[in-house]
């Protein structure tokens, strides 16, 4: 158990830094896709440094000591070391204990999410089915959200002028969003008590949005129009 309490704390200690790097020299750049590759990086490798061992062979030369039988020293300095492994031990368990249940209970919501927004799609009716995207409309009235390769409307804005949404929505399928924010979602379960991992999977949302924003402009839509339906779904 302790093992894995000090390997949850070097991760957090490495990604604190990586991202608080990140937050300094990339965070006001408009290199979208730059940074969603920097911002995925950063949450995976964390995970991995702690397991890197680097190993320095430096000749050293030792002198020759003469041993003095201290057998019964040795007993005597060697109880106070046990005792407070005992008194110590109640915590390390708890920690651990904390660390686990936080770990599965994020895990658990992030099952129960999946779970509903393939309910959703499983109740909605398909309408349009493309090579790399499938358009799902429903009755329930939630805002538009792509996952994978489906795309869900409600019934309403599939009425209404919804070339624009369709749009977005694609653009963040086309762009794997929902790969890297389901891949950030299982790391952030595993470090569910540091803040940086979930400001880094804020930041990485936003990138998303902005990426989807840039490819409806591209296709021709009138920013003013655009500009409305934001201010409408917002």
């Amino acid at each position: 158990m302790m093992e894995f309490i000090v390997y949850e704390i070097k991760v957090a200690a490495i990604l604190m830094a990586f991202y608080l790097c990140f937050r300094f020299l990339l965070k006001k750049e408009t290199l979208h896709k730059l940074n969603r590759v920097v911002l995925v990086t950063i949450a995976a490798i964390p995970f991995i440094l702690p397991f890197c061992i680097i190993e320095i062979d430096i000749p050293m030369e030792i002198e020759q000591w003469t041993i003095e039988p201290v057998t019964t020293i040795m007993a005597t300095a060697i109880e106070p070391e046990v005792i407070a492994t005992r008194d110590r031990g109640w915590w390390i368990a708890a920690l651990g204990i904390t660390l686990c249940i936080g770990i599965t209970a994020t895990l658990l919501r992030i099952i129960i999410s999946v779970i509903s927004i393939m309910r959703i799609i499983r109740n909605g009716k398909e309408v349009e089915r493309g090579d790399r995207d499938t358009i799902f409309v429903t009755d329930r009235e939630i805002d538009p959200f792509s996952w994978m390769k489906y795309i869900v409307i409600s019934k309403e804005d599939w009425d209404g002028n919804h070339t624009s949404i369709i749009v977005h929505e694609k653009a963040h399928i086309y762009k794997g969003h929902s790969y890297e924010l389901m891949l950030v979602n299982i790391l952030a379960a595993m470090q569910w008590f540091n803040p940086a991992i979930w400001m880094l999977r804020i930041d990485l949302q936003e990138l998303h949005e902005y990426e989807a924003d840039e490819a409806v402009l591209k296709a021709g839509t009138d920013i003013k129009e655009y500009q409305y339906l934001l201010i409408k779904k917002a």
